[in-house]
């Protein structure tokens, strides 16, 4: 076959069977070093005579997921200190609840929905692995005791835990060693990787916004794409603390990118805003603003060079700055505050630019920002919690009323599936792609691996080698994301069919049945993904509103600076976009509602630090005053009302900085255009919602309001 034959061979398949027959090199790495590491942590195990070796095999295939080194040092750690917490539950629970089985099972039930549920509080997917080791290892330590009653005893309860701990911590530790020692993938490669897309995505929205012919769908699709690229960069700077002296400082400067990132989209909205919706604004100054910032932008897209963006966006700044000094003496307020939200946007390009040099040359970041906070909802919580806990109740009950081993089965692997899906976008899409491949589990393991086998008269050169070779395929699946489902969905159920170790049995019923009830129990947790699913309706956009409402009150006692509400916010944006999503396309306005709440606290921010340099009490009272009633306004156009008595506050407070003396003329100018600007955005937005709010949005409590 010619090389222009193997290439439209290789175009004409399917993207996921290109992943297996076409793999490229790094995947072929990432299969050999799965490979060897599940090898050295069987061997390891059965050398020390571990009662379930293959415990340590799938300890090792879960931290492979994510070979960046300090990824996996993560995971290691927080699979340790989950399997430790677990074992040490499951010893309570036995200690305790032994002669009360039931009652055990339902103190495991609750343990199992805590978990899942406080994995809902957190975004990185190691922290969340952790809580689900910790309840899976106290299921296998309860459910093995109970399971086995006549032969149970204080000492066999030790063994037991010892033998699940020491298990799943041998897996990790070979997994955490062959990703350092063989073809090391850092996390800092991948952070750079995530930084320049969401630089590229940033400067991309920031052209869209300023071009003439952009559509709000157009920028609502933007905006959706960049906020994914942001949560990425914030969820795996965590990890490359691990790779050494320089990762605190490059996990500092892949937040101060985030952080830049949010600041820049609700920045550069006022002014898209302004553009759209007041022409008749624009003076001649800010039209040549607008024309110089659009081309500064798509000249920064366009370069491959972070030297070249930086001098494009120095030389925009030093353009602003002569542009603003020329203005005349009786330019418009809104004019001069518009120059100073341009100046601001150039600022934080040049941070962000300096973060991500940062990130490639190892140069200390002295900012020491705040990290990206997950939003914490009780009922999202609840609806993780009670999905896992229905699963493994489900599972037990049809364990006591089959009495078959098998339906243990159902209580490990779904349970694990429930708790780590949950944070995905389509959960139940990916669990039916897991028990697709969990089908197929079952046929290789009894027509090829057990009867070869059966044959190698224990030798374990041959048993890896025959084990190898359908794992080794799995694992090409597992280093794809958009074939990841598939051979996770293999890979654990084969190697709990095949059930490597010192002694096996090659029983083919038993083979059968674990394989049935393997499947069974991810239909199962698929099913339950369908009926409870996480809360995206009116309660959860009224929660999330008013939780903003109430972060721009507390920038008026100054409890809050612009890094914490950056901080705060994110995780609540990508809530909005998930209830955006839930709607008709006539709704979807919650985004941009939640993009506006970013805005007005960093403009608030902002007034309020002009306001406070050496200012007199009857001023700071006035001040508070306004913010509140900012926040009350914010809450009001969310529900389609136009709040007057924000206007009036906003008088209110240009006459009390006329009366303090302590502001230059130019500071009051600039904040009475601010407050003017953001009077408009509350008149527009209220406009909007109005056309398309249901009753259903309108808070039932005005008390949050007041």
């Amino acid at each position: 076959m010619t090389k222009s034959q193997s290439d439209v061979f290789v175009m004409t398949l399917p993207p996921r069977l290109a992943v297996i027959l076409t793999p490229q090199r790094h995947s072929v790495l990432f299969a050999l070093k799965g490979i060897i590491a599940m090898g050295l942590a069987l061997y390891l195990a059965m050398l020390m005579q571990l009662e379930r070796p293959y415990w340590a095999l799938i300890s090792a295939v879960f931290l492979q997921v994510r070979p960046e080194t300090g990824l996996v040092i993560e995971k290691g750690l927080c699979q340790i200190g989950g399997t430790l917490v677990g074992g040490a539950m499951g010893l309570l629970i036995l200690a305790t609840l032994l002669p009360y089985p039931f009652i055990a099972l339902l103190a495991l039930t609750l343990w199992i929905g805590l978990n899942a549920a406080a994995s809902a509080w957190v975004r990185q997917a190691n922290f969340i692995y952790g809580f689900a080791m910790a309840g899976i290892t106290a299921t296998l330590i309860v459910v093995i005791s109970i399971a086995n009653p006549t032969s149970t005893s204080s000492v066999s309860i030790f063994h037991v835990a010892n033998a699940r701990i020491s298990e799943i911590i041998v897996g990790a530790v070979c997994a955490t060693l062959v990703s350092n020692l063989l073809w090391p993938a850092r996390v800092s490669h991948l952070l750079q990787k995530h930084a320049r897309g969401a630089l590229n995505q940033t400067l991309a929205y920031l052209e869209l916004e300023l071009n003439p012919t952009g559509t709000h769908t157009q920028r609502h699709t933007q905006v959706d794409t960049l906020l994914q690229r942001i949560f990425p960069l914030s969820d795996d700077s965590s990890a490359v603390m691990y790779e050494g002296a320089q990762g605190p400082g490059r996990a500092r400067a892949a937040t101060v990118i985030c952080h830049k990132t949010l600041s820049l989209i609700a920045r550069i909205r006022v002014i898209g805003r302004l553009m759209r919706n007041h022409s008749e604004l624009l003076t001649p100054a800010l039209q040549d603003m607008l024309d110089s910032l659009r081309l500064s932008f798509k000249r920064m897209r366009e370069t491959d060079s972070a030297e070249a963006a930086m001098e494009e966006v120095q030389h925009l700044r030093q353009q602003l700055r002569n542009a603003r000094s020329e203005q005349s003496d009786d330019a418009p307020p809104l004019q001069r505050r518009f120059f100073q939200v341009a100046l601001n946007l150039t600022a934080d390009i040049i941070l962000a630019l300096e973060a991500n040099r940062a990130l490639h040359f190892s140069k200390e970041m002295q900012l020491r920002p705040q990290a990206l906070k997950p939003y914490r909802d009780v009922q999202i919580a609840a609806a993780v919690g009670i999905r896992s806990a229905l699963v493994f109740m489900i599972a037990a009950g049809l364990w006591i009323g089959t009495a078959s081993p098998m339906a243990i089965m159902l209580m490990i692997m779904p349970v694990i599936f429930t708790i780590l899906f949950a944070r995905l976008p389509e959960p139940d899409r990916v669990l039916r792609r897991a028990a697709t491949t969990s089908v197929l589990a079952t046929p290789v393991a009894l027509f090829f691996t057990l009867p070869l086998l059966a044959l190698s008269n224990g030798d374990f050169p041959l048993l890896i080698l025959i084990l190898g070779a359908p794992l080794f395929v799995a694992l090409l699946a597992i280093s794809n994301p958009t074939t990841l489902a598939y051979g996770l969905g293999f890979c654990t159920p084969y190697i709990i069919l095949v059930q490597p170790g010192n002694a096996m049995d090659f029983d083919v019923a038993r083979v059968a049945s674990n394989g049935l009830a393997i499947t069974g129990g991810i239909v199962i947790a698929f099913m339950m993904f369908r009926l409870i699913t996480p809360p995206s309706g009116a309660s959860l956009r009224r929660r999330l509103i008013r939780e903003t409402a109430a972060d721009l009150t507390l920038i008026g006692h100054h409890r809050i600076k612009e890094e914490g509400f950056n901080a705060r916010m994110a995780d609540r944006l990508r809530w909005l976009t998930i209830c955006d999503k839930a709607l008709p396309e006539e709704r979807r306005h919650f985004t941009d509602l939640g993009l506006t709440g970013l805005n007005l606290g960093q403009v608030s921010l902002w007034v309020q630090g002009r306001i406070h340099t050496q200012a007199p009490a009857a001023l700071l009272a006035c001040a508070a005053q306004w913010q509140q009633s900012l926040a009350d306004a914010y809450q009001a156009c969310a529900q389609g009302h136009c709040d007057s008595r924000f206007r009036d506050n906003s008088e209110r407070l240009k006459i009390a900085m006329a009366q303090a003396g302590n502001l230059e003329q130019r500071n009051q100018e600039l904040v009475a255009g601010a407050v003017e600007r953001i009077a408009l955005t509350f008149e527009r937005m209220a406009s909007r919602m109005a056309r398309t709010v249901e009753p259903d949005d309108i808070s039932a409590n005005s008390t949050a309001s007041r």
